[in-house]
Protein backbone atom coordinates (compact mmCIF):
# COMPACT_ATOMS: atom_id res chain seq x y z
CA UNK A 1 0.00 0.00 0.00
CA UNK A 2 1.61 3.53 -1.33
CA UNK A 3 2.43 5.78 1.65
CA UNK A 4 3.44 9.05 2.57
CA UNK A 5 7.12 9.61 4.22
CA UNK A 6 5.21 11.32 6.80
CA UNK A 7 2.79 8.61 7.70
CA UNK A 8 5.86 6.18 8.28
CA UNK A 9 6.92 5.31 11.52
CA UNK A 10 11.26 5.83 12.65
CA UNK A 11 13.27 3.00 11.44
CA UNK A 12 11.19 2.23 8.45
CA UNK A 13 13.30 1.17 5.86
CA UNK A 14 13.18 2.98 2.76
CA UNK A 15 14.92 2.71 -0.84
CA UNK A 16 15.67 4.80 -4.20
CA UNK A 17 15.74 3.26 -7.25
CA UNK A 18 17.94 5.11 -9.23
CA UNK A 19 17.23 4.73 -12.97
CA UNK A 20 15.79 1.69 -11.87
CA UNK A 21 17.24 -0.42 -13.96
CA UNK A 22 20.29 0.54 -13.01
CA UNK A 23 21.27 -1.85 -10.68
CA UNK A 24 21.93 1.03 -7.78
CA UNK A 25 19.50 1.72 -4.89
CA UNK A 26 20.20 4.57 -1.98
CA UNK A 27 19.06 3.17 1.33
CA UNK A 28 18.00 4.34 5.01
CA UNK A 29 15.58 4.43 7.24
CA UNK A 30 12.72 7.12 8.49
CA UNK A 31 13.75 9.05 11.17
CA UNK A 32 11.60 12.33 11.98
CA UNK A 33 10.18 12.63 8.60
CA UNK A 34 13.45 12.94 6.79
CA UNK A 35 15.80 9.32 5.40
CA UNK A 36 18.86 8.95 7.43
CA UNK A 37 21.68 7.59 5.68
CA UNK A 38 24.08 5.15 7.02
CA UNK A 39 26.12 7.58 7.94
CA UNK A 40 23.56 9.07 9.59
CA UNK A 41 22.90 12.18 7.31
CA UNK A 42 19.51 13.38 6.97
CA UNK A 43 18.00 13.82 4.01
CA UNK A 44 14.94 14.65 2.42
CA UNK A 45 13.77 12.54 -0.35
CA UNK A 46 14.60 15.19 -3.15
CA UNK A 47 17.92 15.49 -1.46
CA UNK A 48 18.74 11.71 -1.14
CA UNK A 49 18.14 10.90 -4.74
CA UNK A 50 20.01 14.55 -5.84
CA UNK A 51 23.33 12.98 -4.18
CA UNK A 52 22.79 9.44 -5.21
CA UNK A 53 22.14 11.17 -8.79
CA UNK A 54 25.37 13.33 -8.30
CA UNK A 55 27.72 10.39 -7.68
CA UNK A 56 26.76 8.03 -10.10
CA UNK A 57 26.27 10.59 -12.97
CA UNK A 58 28.10 13.95 -11.70
CA UNK A 59 27.99 16.69 -14.10
CA UNK A 60 25.23 14.88 -16.54
CA UNK A 61 23.17 14.48 -12.93
CA UNK A 62 19.71 15.77 -12.86
CA UNK A 63 19.77 19.94 -11.85
CA UNK A 64 18.28 20.69 -8.54
CA UNK A 65 14.27 21.47 -8.67
CA UNK A 66 13.91 18.63 -11.41
CA UNK A 67 12.23 16.29 -9.24
CA UNK A 68 11.83 12.32 -9.14
CA UNK A 69 9.11 10.24 -9.78
CA UNK A 70 6.73 8.77 -6.65
CA UNK A 71 7.43 5.20 -8.28
CA UNK A 72 11.17 5.92 -7.40
CA UNK A 73 11.06 5.29 -3.94
CA UNK A 74 9.47 2.64 -1.87
CA UNK A 75 9.38 1.58 1.54
CA UNK A 76 9.47 -1.72 3.39
CA UNK A 77 6.17 -2.86 4.86
CA UNK A 78 7.29 -6.32 6.66
CA UNK A 79 6.03 -8.13 3.57
CA UNK A 80 7.97 -6.95 0.75
CA UNK A 81 8.75 -3.30 -0.72
CA UNK A 82 5.75 -0.54 -0.98
CA UNK A 83 5.42 2.53 -3.12
CA UNK A 84 6.31 5.70 -1.56
CA UNK A 85 4.62 9.07 -2.10
CA UNK A 86 7.11 11.33 -1.15
CA UNK A 87 5.83 14.73 0.74
CA UNK A 88 8.51 16.74 -0.03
Amino acid sequence: MAKLLSELPDGTGVRFNHLKNSGFSYTGKVQDGQIVDPNGNKRSPTGAAREVDEIIRGEDARPSGSGWGPSDWEWFSGDGWEELKTDQ
